[in-house]
């Protein structure tokens, strides 16, 4: 019996995804012809929604617990509906995002297969956009006396949104070369998947059966960051890589920090939970990310040092690897300069708890501090410039930060420490 069954959007709506389609990813015919070669194994791509099976048909968390989940959104009043609104916005902003932020760099792939690995991706964050199309296209109670047609003009704010004006900082960052994809797939595409496990639990039950053909998608989208990031630096360790050692840590510098303000404040998501629309709160979620970004990172060293002692046993390289983290020191042919290492969580953010957001925190998570205070902008940017890629440098993103920083700290308004 089939995992789920599928549907498609009423004309209005498919017609306006495709044209979408043609316009921002115009080489989808290309991934249609090459399937076979590259993914003879797996079904051939076609936009539609996957409706999946739920654990159950009752809400499993939160204030509403052990009624049956909502069957239609108009049946959710005040601040639930327009909360599971909002879910529904952010999750298919992304994957609009996402397909427009792969294509800038798509030609410059290192090969036929990642590239046609990235177009996969691209094509299955399409199929996602479409599945939140559908949750609000299908059902009518979108539609609200008083409120008017807030499905449709929802999606209507989803299909004019360019890269820049996407719900999540995330997806408004132009990628700049090839290893964009891939770490962006390593670690935002991560948090994609901390977010569809946790909406598998979804009060409203649309929202809820989209969740598991998703996250089974976004298990090819990760794998995929994880399998050529350890790719690149493995042949960096052989002295082959298109990237240096210190380049693909600035390229995790720079979107580590964006995938942690993925999941809101790290005190905050209690609402969510008790709404029933997820299982964990924000910082429960992030935690168990940090972690998980941790292992993806050990894997990728215990790799390097395989590399370059081909004898070692993935036990024998792991001990490696926490010696040169712990001591910084050389072992083994593997010095502390070509390993990758996990920045702080304090280090390069513009959201989250006020102790760190726009302060100047190093990668280690420590302070940096001139006379004993913080140290001023200047002194702050000109160290990020040293930790971030000389490409990103220069986007409008990076503009952007800098402006909120010096906002907050106007006047001496920063904290005062």
């Amino acid at each position: 019996m089939a995992a789920y069954t599928t549907d498609t959007l009423k004309p209005l709506y498919h017609s306006a995804i495709v044209d979408w389609q043609k316009k921002n990813f115009p080489e989808l015919e290309l991934l249609e012809k090459n399937w076979a070669t590259y993914f003879g194994g797996q079904a051939s791509f076609a936009l539609m929604a996957k409706i999946g099976k739920i654990k159950s048909e009752l809400i499993e968390y939160g204030k509403f617990a052990g009624q049956p989940k909502f069957e239609l959104a108009g049946k959710m009043s005040g601040n639930m509906f327009f909360s599971a609104r909002d879910i529904i916005k952010a999750q298919c902003s992304t994957e609009f995002g996402s397909v427009q932020q792969h294509r800038i760099s798509l030609e410059a792939a290192t090969g036929d297969e990642a590239k046609y690995c990235i177009l996969r991706i691209m094509a299955e964050e399409l199929r996602h956009a479409y599945q939140m199309f559908w949750v609000l296209d299908h059902d009518a109670t979108w539609r609200k006396l008083g409120m008017g047609d807030v499905a449709a003009e929802t999606m209507d704010e989803l299909l004019a949104m360019k890269t820049g004006e996407h719900v999540l900082d995330a997806f408004n960052i132009e990628f700049t070369e090839f290893l964009d994809n891939i770490v962006f797939g390593a670690l935002i595409d991560l948090v994609g998947k901390y977010q569809l496990d946790m909406q598998k639990v979804f009060a409203y039950a649309p929202m809820a059966r989209s969740m598991a053909p998703m996250f089974s998608e976004e298990g090819f989208h990760l794998g995929t960051g994880k399998r050529f990031l350890r790719e690149y630096s493995v042949e960096s360790a052989g002295g082959k890589g298109k990237w240096s050692f210190p380049e693909i840590q600035r390229c995790i510098n720079q979107w580590y920090p964006r995938g942690l303000e993925m999941f809101g404040n790290e005190h905050g998501g209690t609402t969510t939970v008790e709404f029933g629309f997820k299982d964990k709160t924000n910082g429960q979620a992030q935690g168990e990310y940090i972690e998980e970004v941790r292992q993806i990172l050990e894997h990728v060293n215990i790799g390097i040092v395989v590399a370059r002692n081909p004898k070692h046993s993935p036990q024998d390289a792991r001990r490696v690897v926490n010696e040169i983290l712990q001591t910084g020191n050389k072992v083994d042919s593997v010095g502390a300069d070509e390993v990758v290492y996990l920045p702080s969580n304090k280090f390069f953010r513009r959201r989250g708890l006020p102790e760190y957001a726009l302060q100047p925190f190093n990668l280690r998570g420590e302070l940096l501090t001139e006379g004993g205070k913080p140290v001023g902008e200047d002194a702050y940017f000109k160290y990020l410039a040293t930790q971030l890629p000389t490409t990103y440098l220069k986007c409008p993103d990076y503009a952007k930060f800098l402006g909120m920083y010096k906002k907050a700290h106007e006047n001496g308004n920063g904290h005062s420490w």
